[in-house]
């Protein structure tokens, strides 16, 4: 790998045009990817860049069998949904993000950072790509008969469908690592655990509960028998999978009152993840009342994995890192530059 860098190095000095070519044409395929078919005058606005330059871009890649084009528009082929991978890892290169793994990992004390290239705040195709490499680094953790528990959210959600059937991994389980939030039903905790379980091969255990009980309702509950044998699943988690949301997001996804949320807000809180709000130095400073996991019980999680990205999002990443539950992280470059 250090050869490669510094072959990289040499080329990005003596053929800075040849970089920025490839990391067009590697911005070009993820985009296909991700919203094919799709024309060419989409594909110019999502990047950025003229119809010309696309059509001139799309006259390359076709040549070389990576996309296909039609009457509905421009297709990846099978070999450019090969390759689209491969070439991510190469831009990694190209564009520094290696620089910035090794950044988050020595700053958080990770174990493993994986940084995708642009800003998922303003390119749903970063977006997927945070998904599918968080899909893939799960993949390279889970061993027989592992329980991973799973949060809820977009990316989560997003995730779950990138992920890919293991062969050879018998007896996983799959569960929601909290309840449900009053939100989209693709989006909740239990509907991502299901999807994940059944991309993965593996079967799955539903709170079917939502995560903002009280304190007694939650005490009640937790002692009917199916709740509290599908809680006594989600302690024995080998691996957590979980997104990160900004204080005054999860906040008001959570339905607090404005009292409440400016309550939070005076306290500090920039970062939330398990229900906990933290603050800059990665302090717990407000929690809420819900049934799952807690930051207790992941001290005994061997491998806890943090996924989440966009600039907005830096400060809130920070903060939950910064409490140092979390063994690998998967972001983008606007997070991990912004932080």
């Amino acid at each position: 790998m250090a050869e490669m860098a510094d072959i990289i190095a040499v080329q990005c000095r003596i053929a800075p045009e040849l970089t920025e070519r490839i990391v067009l044409r590697h911005n070009i395929l993820r985009h296909v990817s991700y919203s094919q078919p799709i024309g060419r005058r989409a594909l110019a606005q999502c990047i950025g860049i003229s119809e010309r330059a696309v059509r001139r871009e799309e006259g390359v890649l076709r040549e070389v069998g990576l996309i296909m084009v039609g009457p509905d528009g421009i297709r990846l082929s099978r070999d450019g949904e090969d390759i689209l991978w491969e070439l991510g890892e190469y831009v990694r290169l190209l564009t520094g993000t290696g620089e910035l793994e090794k950044m988050l990992a020595e700053r958080f004390g990770l174990e493993k950072a994986v940084v995708v290239s642009g800003d998922s705040d303003y390119d749903d195709a970063v977006k997927r790509e945070i998904a599918r490499a968080g899909a893939a680094m799960l993949r390279d953790v889970i061993s027989d008969g592992d329980v991973v528990a799973v949060t809820g959210g977009t990316t989560m959600a997003a995730l779950a469908q990138e992920a890919v059937p293991m062969r050879g991994v018998r007896d996983l389980v799959v569960v929601p690592a909290r309840g449900g939030l009053g939100e989209d039903v693709e989006k909740q905790a239990d509907t991502v655990a299901a999807s994940l379980a059944k991309k993965l091969g593996g079967c799955y255990r539903l709170l079917n509960l939502p995560d903002d009980l009280g304190r007694e309702s939650a005490a009640s509950v937790r002692e009917e028998p199916r709740i509290k044998q599908v809680l006594d699943t989600i302690k024995q988690a080998r691996v957590v999978v979980h997104g990160v949301g900004t204080a005054l997001e999860m906040a008001r996804r959570r339905n607090l009152s404005e009292a409440e949320i400016a309550y939070i807000q005076k306290l500090g809180a920039v970062g939330e993840s398990f229900g906990f709000y933290f603050n800059s130095t990665g302090e717990v400073v407000y929690t809420t009342s819900s049934l799952g996991l807690r930051l207790a019980d992941l001290s005994s999680v061997p491998t806890v994995i943090c996924v989440g990205g966009g600039a907005s999002k830096a400060r809130a990443l920070s903060a939950v890192l910064r409490n140092g539950f979390s063994h690998i992280v998967v972001t983008d470059e606007g997070a991990a530059r912004e932080i």
